[in-house]
């Protein structure tokens, strides 16, 4: 017996929502490596509102071409609420917690967001947590931890570390409320203006705090990797990732979408092995084989 056409129809518009925002999280696995690099040369803040700054350009002029820049005063409330929770406390948690744990504790810590994403999805859009979606989480979960290894979880739990690794729950829990926010705003408004309108909000938002920081060193000082960093964190893990991930919200309920977070730490440890020369161990392909049976559970329809 073959589905309905709406069936089928539905199991399309989840399946590319499944690719969207597996592709958002993929790039911005990225985004540990670089910025563990870049954050030596550019205090976090700065780097931030550039990441934002670009990233509202890009997106400003599309939707200029489409005329569709005009944001009412009820919505602007929405959209600073997002550049606050999303852009300053999330995205400045985690820039920071790197900084100061390390790209794989960040990575990890940071993976707690789908957990999040499930609660706040519960919460604030009645969406049911389903059996089948706890355990697809926790085969995932454990997936994380077998790539990252679980030394990160236990070396060094003093001092800046474990500041480090609490900004980077905080970063988490703020990541999955932004989530569950944006998919709200951006059931009104589409998934570009939503990225723009939280990119000008946050960029906004994160200017005074990049003024009260130290100098960024001198670009001519910048070796070629803190250039690329720069260029990688503030268009293509921000104007194209962003997107991609509340297109991605759009399409799929918070549960089911947050399984697909899971991609950011095995790419991230992937970029780590290749630039960084981070060492794999049978941990990395382990935890691919937890994190493969937590996708498709998460997706099994019966």
């Amino acid at each position: 017996m073959h589905p309905w056409p709406d069936q089928e129809e539905g199991t399309a518009l989840r399946l590319r929502g499944a690719l969207y925002v597996t592709l958002a999280t993929s790039i911005w696995g990225g985004v540990y490596a670089f910025s563990r690099y870049t954050l030596d040369y550019v205090p976090p803040f700065t780097l931030l509102t550039i990441r934002l700054t670009v990233t509202a350009a890009i997106l400003g002029a599309v939707l200029a071409r489409q005329g569709r820049l005009h944001l009412s005063r009820r919505d602007w409330r929405g959209a600073l609420g997002l550049g606050l929770v999303g852009y300053v406390l999330s995205l400045g948690t985690q820039f920071i917690g790197t900084h100061l744990a390390g790209a794989a504790n960040g990575s990890l810590i940071t993976s707690t967001s789908p957990a999040f994403i499930v609660l706040f999805g519960a919460l604030l859009l009645k969406e049911p947590i389903t059996l089948r979606q706890a355990l697809a989480i926790l085969l995932a979960t454990a997936g994380v931890a077998a790539v990252i290894g679980p030394e990160a979880l236990w070396v060094g739990n003093t001092g800046p570390v474990l500041a480090g690794k609490l900004l980077l729950l905080v970063a988490g829990l703020t990541w999955g409320l932004y989530t569950v926010m944006g998919k709200e705003f951006s059931a009104r408004h589409g998934a570009l203006a939503t990225t723009f309108w939280a990119c000008v909000a946050g960029a906004l938002l994160n200017l005074p705090l990049a003024v009260l920081e130290p100098h960024p060193v001198p670009v001519a000082a910048w070796p070629p990797l803190a250039w690329l960093g720069v260029v990688y964190i503030s268009t293509v893990s921000t104007a194209l990732a962003f997107y991609l991930y509340n297109r991605g919200f759009e399409l799929l309920d918070a549960g089911s979408g947050a399984i697909f977070f899971f991609a950011q730490p095995v790419v991230g440890t992937l970029l780590g092995w290749w630039l960084l020369d981070e060492p794999l161990g049978p941990g990395f392909f382990a935890g691919g084989v937890l994190i493969a049976a937590g996708v498709f559970l998460a997706n099994w329809r019966g």
